[in-house]
């Protein structure tokens, strides 16, 4: 373990990472619209941020998925 400011803390979370971003962003896109509560005539889209250079990528299986009615 690295010394300096922080807590030993973070060695106790299970962080359970996402294996592939993009398909865990097309689930999350088809249970939405999926979900009784959510009006087909509102469009969902698809988007991974990248932290390194702040830009948003559209994931167009998503965003077809999520289209409105």
């Amino acid at each position: 373990m690295s010394q300096g400011a922080g807590s030993i803390e973070g060695c106790f979370i299970d962080w359970l990472t996402i294996a592939d971003q993009r398909e865990a962003v097309i689930e999350d896109v088809q249970r939405i619209r999926s979900h009784p509560l959510v009006p087909h005539d509102i469009p969902i889209y698809g988007y991974i941020y990248d932290v390194h250079n702040g830009q948003l990528m559209e994931v167009k299986e998503a965003t077809k998925l999520g289209k409105a009615a």
